[in-house]
């Protein structure tokens, strides 16, 4: 009986200390993308004016980025069975592979179009500032 008192307690321990380890090292999940932008806003001051017209602006980019992300993960799949069948140098990986760089590339293009639009609408010296936001995200990003 002991023992297995012994064992359940050391069970709850190494849960604990899992549980402990995971919160305090694990990396925060995504921010989501409007979570992103709604930030981006305040963080520019944007005036309830430029928010009107922004917002197609932010339409317009969130079906582009859904559509890119979509195509990547159709690519990520198409890798995957690729690599399920055994040879990771085939045709097949390759192609898959550069359909992946091409959605991520094009995703890329896509949200530099984005910054760009979205500083037409903006003041010079919010502009500015969301390149140097950007800057900074780039420098940062893994």
């Amino acid at each position: 009986m002991k023992r297995v008192i012994a064992f359940f307690a050391a069970v709850v321990a190494v849960a604990a200390i899992t549980s402990f380890c995971t919160l305090r090292w694990a990396p925060p999940p995504p921010v989501a993308s409007a979570d992103v932008h709604a930030w981006l806003h305040k963080e520019l001051r944007v005036t309830a004016e430029q928010h009107k017209a922004l917002e197609p602006i932010e339409v317009r980019f969130a079906g582009k980025e859904r559509a890119l992300r979509g195509q990547m993960r159709a690519a990520n799949r198409e890798l995957a069975a690729a690599l399920a069948r055994g040879n990771g140098n085939s045709p097949e990986v390759s192609a898959a592979v550069e359909k992946i760089h091409h959605f991520m590339g094009e995703l890329q293009k896509a949200s530099l179009e984005h910054l760009f639009e979205m500083r037409t609408v903006l003041s010079s010296e919010q502009g500015d500032r969301l390149l140097q936001l950007a800057k900074k995200a780039l420098e940062e990003s893994p």
